[in-house]
């Protein structure tokens, strides 16, 4: 998406984002409050993507994200 804009640094809150160290769209990723997790597709199932969500991102790399969160996603966000 073209319009979608890509942030960097840490996000407003604990949960899922569409996070990508390379900027793609189909990448979430779960920030604990300090760090991101391990990137998880959008294909991923819920068992798979709940086990990534504890592994610690391996790249040395940046953390893009966007706020983009679709009305139907599978998780909830957790917002606060």
């Amino acid at each position: 998406m073209k319009d979608r804009k890509w942030h960097k640094g840490p996000p407003p809150h604990i949960g899922w984002w569409n996070a990508s160290d390379a900027k793609m769209e189909d990448i979430w990723r779960w920030w604990n409050g300090q760090e991101w997790s391990a990137a998880v597709r959008e294909s991923a199932s819920p068992h798979f993507a709940g086990w990534l969500a504890q592994k610690n991102n391996p790249g040395s790399f940046p953390v893009y994200w966007t706020r983009r969160y679709p009305k139907r996603a599978r998780v909830p966000r957790v917002k606060p």
